[in-house]
């Protein structure tokens, strides 16, 4: 097998502070296992701790969910590493579940569900405000105001807001969200200044901040690093491969892939229902007491500009036959209605022009992105993050005696998600959920 490990991450205390920051009680004999979790679809940070707690902590502590629960974590072994530095991330209790009393009643087993310090503050608010300004200028004040402002004057904790620039100012009515769901409403409603290009907008925190960016910024930027991500791909290696191997390179050993899951490789009528292959927005506006339509079809030979691999993930023939003709007005395999009811003109004097920019796009990239679906196990390294690009080498599945690498699904892959397992013997390891919008190669068609 390979070192899991090989980075020397180890959980150096793990402590309890009650809410008012005092009783501080380092919890290291009692930690088992640690799982932290971060997903491009999710806005904060969330943790599972499984502790086996044989001094009371119910009672004596006594634990009650209101305290602040701090992780440390060193990486000892590394590139430029002399000092290592320790890396703290808070939490809070969200809840405590699965307690297990062992058979003599002496101690207990149970999971604390914990989440981002900043969940605290979305929990106690509700935003019911209009704004007129640029959409992600909107979240950040949301952020700032609801959330940051009492977090940092709290916990004294600070994390940056990363967003992507918006088509134009809008006029627009939180109407009674909770702060992050807020901001979650408020990315369906934002449109890229790059809107030909960009039209996924996220809304997630990993362990580099906030970000209300689009999915096409991220890919945009691994573009430009396209041959450094290639030159340090993960690839898969069996234990076979790891016996035979004589030298050993430590980068390299970081990148092994150790088990592949497929999650999903295909969802061919899901693709149909939900509008990959066909969608169509109506506007129907109550002000002009009319309507709009815009038809979005996925074109075989157009290739995104932005995309991980641009490859389509269907035949041509099969993508001309699953799209409906044209016939009167509504024929998509998808329609949506949106109704408005306020004044928003473009130049041409259409009414709410944005969603035309983004909805057709927005829903085939999304479906696009479910095709393939794999999660990956890799040696533990706590600076992969969810939002990240990375190259990875996917064998062929088969049981013939030469595998080579899959030529249609090797190659650029998104992180939408990152499951760091640490545990209590230094025991550490990575996984990872990843995701791609497309075939590396063309199909083959005869």
């Amino acid at each position: 097998m390979a070192n899991l490990n090989p980075l020397e991450i180890k959980i150096k205390s793990v402590s309890l502070t009650k809410f008012n920051f005092t009783d501080k009680l380092n919890i290291m004999p009692q930690f088992v296992e640690l799982s932290i979790y971060q997903s491009i679809f999710q806005p904060t940070i969330k943790c599972e701790m499984l502790v086996n707690d044989s001094i009371g902590l119910f009672v004596n502590y006594p634990f009650t969910g209101e305290e602040i629960v701090t992780i440390e974590y060193q990486q000892l072994s590394g590139v430029g590493i002399t000092e290592p530095d320790i890396y703290s991330i808070e939490f809070i209790i969200k809840g405590i579940r699965d307690i297990a009393i062992d058979d003599r009643a002496r101690s207990l087993m149970y999971i604390v569900d914990l989440i981002s310090v900043e969940f605290l503050e979305n929990t106690r608010r509700y935003v019911s405000h209009a704004y007129s300004d640029l959409v992600e200028d909107m979240a950040e004040k949301v952020y700032d105001k609801y959330i940051k402002e009492n977090t940092e004057s709290k916990f004294k904790k600070v994390k940056t807001f990363t967003k992507e620039q918006s088509i134009k100012v809008r006029s627009l009515v939180v109407p009674n969200l909770r702060p992050f769901s807020a901001i979650q409403w408020l990315a369906k409603h934002a449109v890229a200044k790059d809107y030909e290009n960009h039209f996924v907008y996220l809304f997630f925190e990993n362990l580099d901040g906030f970000h209300f960016i689009t999915i096409q910024q991220i890919i945009e930027d691994a573009l430009k690093i396209k041959d450094k991500l290639k030159e340090k791909k993960y690839k898969y290696v069996s234990d076979v491969e790891l016996g035979r191997s004589t030298e050993k390179n430590a980068d390299e050993e970081l990148r092994a892939i150790t088990n592949i899951v497929n999650n999903k490789r295909f969802s061919s009528i899901e693709k149909i229902m939900g509008g990959y292959y066909q969608s169509e927005l109506f506007e129907i506006s109550l002000l002009q007491k009319s309507y709009n339509s815009t038809p979005s079809e996925l074109d075989y030979d157009k290739k995104p500009q932005f995309a991980l691999d641009k490859n389509p993930l269907n035949t041509r023939e099969y993508v001309d036959y699953v799209k409906n003709k044209p016939n009167k007005t509504e024929y998509a395999n998808r329609i949506r209605y949106i109704v408005n009811n306020y004044e928003d003109f473009d130049d041409q004097n259409k009414s709410q022009p944005n969603y035309r920019y983004k909805f057709g796009n927005a829903t085939r990239y999304l479906y696009a992105m479910n095709q393939i679906d794999l999660t990956i196990t890799v040696p533990a390294n706590m600076k992969l993050k969810a939002g990240e690009v990375i190259y990875c080498d996917i064998p062929e599945n088969h049981g013939f005696n030469i595998v080579e690498t899959d030529k249609y699904i090797s190659g650029l892959y998104i992180i939408s998600e990152v499951k760091q397992v640490l545990t209590a013997g230094n025991r550490a390891v990575t996984s990872l959920r990843i995701n791609k919008d497309g075939y590396m190669t063309s199909l083959f068609e005869q």
